[in-house]
Parts: C-alpha cells; sequence; structure tokens
C-alpha cells in the first residue's frame, strides 16, 4: 500500500491546501558530469570529470480529496510567488532538503463534483540532498575534530565573533578586521560582515577549506567560530 506524503516548499506546506502525493515515483541519481572528446587514431572519447553532478527533474503525483478548485487554485497561486530555487522538504524523507524549482504543472483530473482530484507537479532539482543535521552550528573555540557522516565534501559556512586565524585541514584563514560577527562562505568564497564585503579582510593561505572524508582537523587563535558544515549526499 502506498503511503501518503506532504511537501513544504519555501514554508508553504501542502497540507494547508488538503495537497498529499503518493510517493509512487522512484528518484532519479543525478549524473556526474563528464566532457568528451575524441582523439585522432584513438579508439573511444575521452572523459574528463567536472566534478560536479546534473539537476534532475521529479514528478510529483498530487491529490487534493477536499474543495479541489479553492485548494488547487490557491496552492498554484501560493508555488508561483517563488521565482527560480526555493527549499523543498517532505515528510518522506524528514532528514533532508533540497533547492527546487517549480517546472511545470499538469492539468488536474477532478470527480465528484470537482470536489476531489488528481494533478501533477514537475520539480527540478539541484542534485544535493542537504541534510538537516548539516545546518547545526558546532562551536569551536580552540582545536577540535569533525567528522564528516558523508562520502561528500562539503563547503562549511563559518560564522567569526573577533580577529584571528582558522585553520582548517592545514588551510590558513587570517580575518583581520570584525566589529560584530562576521560571515566566510567556503561554497561562495565570500566574505561579509551583514552588508559590509569583507573579501579584502580575509587573508587565504591556500584556497577555500572544505570538510574531507572522514576526520578534520579544526583550530582557531584569536577569534571564535560557529562552523555550520553544510553535510549533503546524493
Amino acid at each position: 500500500m502506498r503511503k501518503n506524503y506532504v511537501l513544504t516548499f519555501n514554508d508553504i506546506s501542502f497540507l494547508d491546501y488538503q495537497c498529499f502525493y503518493d510517493g509512487s515515483q522512484l528518484w532519479r541519481k543525478p549524473a556526474r558530469l563528464m566532457e568528451s572528446y575524441s582523439v585522432a587514431g584513438r579508439n573511444g572519447d575521452v572523459l574528463i570529470d567536472q566534478g560536479s553532478y546534473s539537476n534532475i527533474t521529479r514528478p510529483f503525483n498530487c491529490f487534493i480529496r477536499k474543495d479541489f478548485i479553492k485548494n488547487y487554485n490557491n496552492l498554484i497561486n501560493k508555488l508561483s510567488e517563488t521565482i527560480g530555487y526555493g527549499r523543498l522538504e517532505s515528510s518522506e524523507e524528514p532528514d533532508v532538503f533540497y533547492y527546487a524549482s517549480l517546472e511545470s504543472e499538469i492539468e488536474p483530473n477532478t470527480w465528484q463534483l470537482n470536489k476531489q482530484g488528481t494533478f501533477i507537479l514537475n520539480f527540478n532539482f539541484k542534485p544535493q540532498k542537504w541534510l538537516k543535521s548539516g545546518e547545526i552550528a558546532i562551536p569551536i573555540n580552540s582545536a577540535m575534530t569533525i567528522v564528516n557522516p558523508t562520502s561528500q565534501i562539503a563547503k562549511p559556512l563559518i560564522e567569526v565573533v573577533g580577529t584571528g586565524t582558522i585553520t582548517i585541514n592545514g588551510i590558513e584563514l587570517t580575518l583581520s578586521t570584525n566589529t560584530s560577527t562576521t560571515i566566510i562562505d567556503c561554497e561562495s568564497e565570500n566574505c561579509y560582515e551583514g552588508t559590509i564585503n569583507r573579501n579584502g579582510d580575509l587573508t587565504v593561505s591556500n584556497g577555500f577549506p572544505v570538510l574531507s572524508l572522514g576526520e578534520n582537523e579544526i583550530s582557531v587563535s584569536g577569534c571564535t567560530i560557529n562552523l555550520i558544515p553544510r553535510w549533503w549526499r546524493l
């Protein structure tokens, strides 16, 4: 027997519109992006790994059992307010979330005098399944080891109080100016304090650090940090 699940998109709970999906569609894994080259006189293409994954599209078989026209129209209108990617969560996978955009909807089928009906929503997903545990900040004021629980490298967000040096797996980040809390984003390679750009106040020894598979050695000197690891998996 199929279970019924609920989506939440950018804090819009489908439950508020009496909308569920049946979970009959299996997840398709994202493909690893590769560049292919042909070489004269050589059999087979040369493949170069780009180190990233493609987006995927997943259809959700949705249904509404009460006041279909009202709930359906209100839900679609609310979803259309988000342009581009939004945070998507599902009761099917309560420990993770995604970044996705609404790609299309398929016209509904209704019955019982339009009180009930079904329709399909197609969402375009970024490839990462973000772990909610990776949103929990880890306070660090000296030295510690943290373990990456996934098989993917993570690019953390670092909240810095004070000035000083942060060392992650041998890579040093030195912040020279900070009046409250400065954010170092290792994914976007950006540093800012509120609306103030602090890139010029940050010295990076050898590229922005990542949290590798297994153990990661982290230490701070002259400052304290909250490290948000951003764990993810496919």
